[in-house]
């Protein structure tokens, strides 16, 4: 029995002392955001590598998570300094979300992003980059490839600033407009619509016009965000740092969390790898306490209802309040099960109806894997979107900001949901009326059910393209040759505008001069008649 440890044990380090040395950046804001980088590092530490996970707390919550699941996996917190605790953001900055429809204008987003989002990452950004021992300690662990976001750019800076032999690029959302540029993909313009627009057959004039608006707006509004990064860093390190393009033009890699069978087909490069997907694995899913599961018991029909983490629905309008109230009422025969941040709010305990139970928290993985629920009625987060893709469950999706809007209309093309707006839920009769209808309209069981068995049944796993293209990197480190040179052109020479001018020049000269010969011709014939006459 102790030769049969050995030989295991020997196996472990030998796999240990074989693989390759990895730094996640993951930064404590969104926590859809940290989940998907720690499945990164607890994929990458299974696979036998060496992970060190390093999470600035730009905001001090989730700072129990238990995201992290490998054991051998070095976690690193690093904390704010005093004037770093005097700017840290409220967690109200997004209450205004409900009501609000700055959050879903692209003049809004243009608008508020990147002053909201600046102001979030500044002050840790600052102390990182001010931090020289922390620098030191980094270099001194010899990593092969650093994976970082690009939605707090700060941690790419990082990367570039220390040297590190390779970077994969990782943006947690599905597509991201303003790195496309600088990593040298094609244009979305026409691939992937505003969340306002019609697309397919239906698009009209209005529509493309509205997609180039979005586009544009959107691309300026990330580009403004991490180039007051860039300044702010530029001043501490006295111009030493390399600008946001040039460093995703130099990734190895950019991993992208869009899945080409969910999402909008967009054209792309080898370097950029869509990875969506690879934070499910439902068969590894706990089933639901003893307590869910008499609560699961108790209908014919279960909803499960979460608005995410970034927008909490206690601070929903009391209006928006007194409705979800009346829409519960008004179905007696589902339960409900809700995740409300106070379930002990004043309000909320002398109203409820007793087929809703409240928490601050549900294990949303086991209720989306169990039959018993029968529905998922959520914010539209890429996370949640995901899960419920990939649960085979239908549902009713209502952005609230950000990439919402675009996460419903990706899943709606699939048939299985529907779209329900914001300002629509003090009618709690109208969301009545749907959440009927998508519960006893067969089809969008089935278009939910096609949807998941074309995702669990995909040519390639995509928790195998993490681990795969994260040790190509790591071997081979930068790949110049997979950047593709047309990122470098100007405007006027990548739409070949100068080769139309000059073909339309060469024509027009053409024309001239043959309107010229004919006309030259013409006069000589008729000089000859006259002096035959």
């Amino acid at each position: 029995m102790s030769n049969l440890f050995l030989i295991f044990l020997s196996f472990g380090l030998f796999n240990y002392a074989n693989g390759y040395n990895f730094l996640i950046i993951s930064p404590v804001y969104g926590f859809s955001h940290m989940k998907c980088m720690a499945a990164i590092a607890n994929q990458l530490a299974d696979a036998g590598h060496q992970v060190t996970y390093f999470q600035p707390f730009v905001v001090e919550l989730y700072q129990k998570h238990d995201l992290i699941k490998n054991p051998s996996i070095e976690v690193i917190d690093y904390w704010h300094d005093e004037e770093g605790k005097k700017n840290i953001q409220s967690s109200e900055v997004l209450s205004d979300a409900w009501t609000s429809v700055k959050y879903q204008s692209d003049i809004g987003v243009k608008i508020f992003a990147p002053r909201i989002l600046h102001g979030a990452f500044q002050h840790m950004c600052r102390r990182i980059f001010e931090d020289k021992e922390l620098h030191k300690m980094l270099k001194d662990k010899k990593f092969d490839v650093v994976l970082s976001e690009t939605f707090d750019f700060c941690g790419l800076y990082l990367a570039d600033y220390l040297e590190m032999p390779a970077i994969i690029s990782v943006f947690t959302g599905s597509k991201l407009s303003a790195i496309t540029d600088a990593l040298g993909e094609p244009s979305f313009l026409h691939y992937y619509p505003s969340p306002s627009s019609n697309f397919g057959p239906k698009q009209t004039l209005y529509d493309r016009m509205n997609n180039f608006w979005y586009k544009t707006l959107s691309t300026s509004a990330f580009g403004e965000l991490f180039d007051r990064q860039f300044a702010d860093i530029d001043k501490i390190m006295n111009g030493t740092v390399r600008h946001w393009k040039q460093i995703l033009g130099d990734v190895t890699y950019h991993f992208a969390n869009s899945n080409p069978y969910l999402d909008f087909v967009v054209p792309t490069i080898p370097k950029v790898v869509p990875i969506g997907g690879y934070t499910m694995d439902y068969t590894q899913v706990p089933p639901v306490s003893k307590e869910l599961d008499e609560i699961l018991n108790k209908r014919k029909y279960t909803v499960f209802i979460s608005y995410g983490t970034m927008v909490s629905a206690k601070f929903m309008p009391d209006d928006y309040k007194k409705a979800m109230i009346q829409f519960f009422k008004h179905n007696k025969n589902v339960t409900f099960l809700w995740k409300y941040e106070e379930p002990e709010e004043e309000f909320m305990k002398k109203n409820i109806p007793e087929n809703v139970y409240l928490s601050k928290w549900f294990p949303q993985p086991s209720l989306l894997a169990d039959k018993r629920v029968n529905m998922f009625i959520t914010h539209g987060g890429l996370g949640s979107t995901m899960e419920l893709a990939y649960a085979a469950k239908p549902g009713i999706v209502t952005p609230l900001f950000a990439d919402q809007p675009s996460n419903a209309q990706m899943l709606s093309r699939h048939k299985s949901v529907e779209v329900f707006s914001k300002h629509d839920i003090p009618n709690w009769k109208k969301q009545s009326d749907l959440l009927r209808k998508v519960l006893t309209d067969e089809s969008y069981q089935i278009a939910a059910t096609r949807l998941a068995e074309l995702l669990n049944h995909q040519p390639i796993n995509p928790r195998d393209l993490v681990v795969k293209y994260s040790e190509n990197a790591a071997r081979f480190g930068k790949i110049p040759s997979l950047t593709p040179f047309a990122k470098d052109m100007g405007f006027v020479e990548y739409y070949n505008i100068d080769l139309i001018i000059y073909a339309f020049s060469f024509l027009l000269f053409a024309i001239y001069g043959a309107i010229e010969t004919f006309g030259f011709i013409g006069r000589c014939f008729g000089s000859k008649q006259i002096k035959v006459e």
